[in-house]
């Protein structure tokens, strides 16, 4: 009888298969740790009758409510959270334990009549945002960006109608769709009219830094540049005059505070018509169209990530300081006592002026505020400039 051998996988192959399980279990680890937030919270519960086991329980729970309380912070703007505390109150913080995934205890410490403890809690972000949503207390946060938008464009190979001084067929498009969409646009004579030449040829060559330059001068906090383009396909169809026109639109939009590139699009579009330029204009109207379907959905998903509290870096710069103690006080408030603050990172500190990198849940308007209101001992905080990445922030010391 002739013997059977199992044919054995070459181990490329083995190595491969399991290449592709571990990138799965990446996804899925990646998938869980967006929909999770982990936070840090402290409870704590009055000790009665020397009954510490009960003090732990409710220290614990009150522990979970301040948890869920932090993730709801970094959700709902502080303005709402206080003029609908009570809803929120009896609607999400009383139902705490629902929304924690799980935690662990970090630290127990008994005082004279108190217990406090220190969890680490993992906070379900979809359960929290589903029910924030369907109270009604998550729109008050949908804002969208001020848009400046500038595009070169070529029809036919002439440029007669189309330099950068005249608004084109994909500028008119892209700002009309903008406009459908609620976002806010700079008026683009306006800009035509103010901007040099030098700077917007820059601009659409892809050099993000004069975009962000132009954007902070008009008031914009995304700047989209690029170039539109029609030729005709090879002349005329057959047995007829009509000529087919193919076009191609290639936008970038730049975040004007950091220089920082939020997405970069192109897109196609194909129209027949007896005229060269009119058939071309319509080819890169369609063009245009499809390319902002897409884009737009890349900027409103970077803004809504500012918006709705997803972890991000903020540069926080503080100058006039005259004590590194003061310096110290500040770190400490972020670190211990603001909500939505996950780390403090300490770039430099050099003549009076620090510069922190926060990790922060929230709106970069809302450290401002905590900041501006903040009581320090022997100086205050005075805001000077506020971009969605950025906070300068001036000591002023106490008269």
């Amino acid at each position: 009888m002739a013997m059977q051998h199992q044919r054995r996988q070459p181990p490329f192959r083995r190595l491969l298969g399991l290449l592709c399980c571990l990138l799965g279990l990446l996804a899925v680890l990646a998938d869980r740790a967006a929909a999770q937030e982990l936070v840090m919270a402290e409870g704590v519960a009055a000790i009665i009758n020397g009954n510490l086991a009960a003090a732990r329980d409710k220290a614990i729970d009150d522990a979970l409510r301040k948890a869920v309380e932090q993730a709801v912070g970094t959700l709902v703007s502080s303005d709402t959270l206080t003029e609908r505390y009570r809803l929120v109150h009896d609607k999400v913080l009383t139902r705490a334990t629902g929304y924690v995934q799980r935690y662990e205890i970090v630290a127990e410490r008994p005082e004279p009549q108190l217990l406090r403890v220190t969890i680490r809690a993992e906070v379900s972000r979809a359960n929290l945002t589903n029910d924030l949503q369907a109270l009604g207390l998550l729109h008050t946060l949908v804002e969208k960006p001020k848009v400046m938008v500038i595009i070169d464009e070529k029809v036919g190979g002439m440029y007669g109608t189309t330099a950068y001084e005249v608004v084109g067929q994909a500028e008119i498009t892209l700002n009309e769709q903008l406009l459908a969409a609620g976002f806010n646009v700079v008026d683009p004579q306006t800009v035509r009219t103010n901007i040099s030449r030098d700077q917007a040829l820059r601009m659409l060559e892809g050099d993000d830094r004069a975009a962000a330059a132009a954007g902070l001068k008009y008031g914009a906090q995304v700047v989209i540049t690029g170039k539109a383009f029609a030729k005709n396909a090879g002349g005329k169809m057959y047995n007829s005059n009509l000529q087919s026109l193919q076009a191609t639109v290639q936008a970038r939009a730049v975040r004007s505070d950091d220089g920082k590139v939020i997405s970069a699009r192109s897109a196609q579009g194909r129209k027949a018509n007896i005229d060269e330029l009119q058939g071309g204009a319509l080819a890169i109207r369609q063009a245009t169209e499809n390319l902002a379907r897409t884009m737009l959905t890349d900027i409103a998903a970077n803004w809504q990530g500012e918006v709705y509290g997803r972890q991000k870096e903020i540069t926080l710069m503080i100058s006039g300081l005259v004590s590194y103690r003061h310096l110290a006080a500040i770190k400490t408030f972020l670190e211990k006592e603001m909500q939505g603050v996950r780390a403090v990172h300490q770039r430099s500190f050099t003549a009076g002026t620090a510069e922190l990198m926060l990790d922060y849940g929230g709106k970069s308007s809302h450290i401002a505020d905590e900041l501006a209101n903040r009581k320090f001992t022997g100086f205050r905080l005075e805001p000077t400039n506020v971009t969605p990445s950025q906070v300068d922030v001036q000591a002023v010391l106490a008269r």
